[in-house]
């Protein structure tokens, strides 16, 4: 289902609005020196991003087939677990930051694997997931089920309300897609409208962050780095090895 959607054409231009809004949502998290683990990391279609971050990451993901796809298209030096969302193999507190993508198909198994994330996140959590509280949503409940659509999707609020319930730290949520389905295309006249109204949660993909720590000002990394240097967003990730010797020569990161 993963690599039918991320290969369709609406699929594709989502792609590119996620990996945005991803980024803006990190943001404000320190990255050099800093350990970061995506759980559930499919395909691998956020990992590049993820490290050109500045991020030193790893990922897991429990399907085989999506594993493999992961670990053949991961940079150098990611490393691609096998794991089960609601039980990682890692320490308490083993990585700086978790962003944890929702796969999970019932109440009960969203909240184990977000404890979990909490558990092994020292620093921050970050939860992607689809909005069942959305317009797209709404637009494809009323169409009857007609088009396709990544499962599952969990209300806007039943996902802040569980973070909320850990009392530990401070959430800030963001969405993307808002528009109906079928502008998701970028020969459609109003597809710009999906990416308007991010700090409001009625996008069809959604990210709330919660910080454990206090976090100090840092400058955002497409300012510090500018225009040319830090590739845009795309519908469809890249394979091949990195400049290792650029990527050495000018940090990413920033504590």
């Amino acid at each position: 289902m993963e690599k039918e959607w991320s290969e369709s054409r609406a699929g594709r231009f989502a792609l590119s609005l996620q990996m945005r809004l991803l980024q803006q949502c990190l943001a404000a998290w320190p990255r050099r020196g800093k350990s970061l683990l995506e759980v559930n990391c499919g395909e691998g279609l956020f990992l590049s991003l993820l490290w050109e971050c500045g991020f030193d990451v790893t990922g897991t993901e429990l399907t085989p087939a999506l594993r493999a796809r992961a670990a053949a298209t991961a940079p150098a030096g990611t490393e691609v677990e096998a794991a089960a969302d609601d039980h990682l193999p890692f320490e308490d507190n083993a990585f700086d930051w978790v962003v944890l993508h929702v796969t999970a198909a019932d109440g009960d198994g969203l909240a184990a694997s977000a404890r979990e994330a909490l558990r092994v996140a020292a620093r921050g959590l970050t939860v992607t997931f689809w909005n069942a509280a959305s317009l797209p949503w709404l637009c494809r409940r009323l169409s009857g089920h007609k088009t396709v659509w990544p499962e599952p999707a969990y209300c806007w609020w039943r996902i802040w309300r569980l973070l909320k319930a850990f009392k530990a730290g401070r959430l800030t949520g963001l969405s993307t897609l808002a528009g109906p389905i079928r502008t998701w295309n970028r020969q459609c006249a109003a597809a710009p409208c999906n990416a308007w109204l991010r700090g409001l949660p009625v996008g069809a993909w959604g990210a709330i962050r919660l910080d454990l720590v206090p976090l100090k000002p840092v400058t955002p990394l497409p300012l510090r780095l500018g225009r040319g240097r830090l590739r845009r967003p795309e519908p469809v990730l890249e394979c091949g090895q990195k400049n290792l010797v650029r990527c050495h020569a000018s940090p990413l990161g920033s504590a």
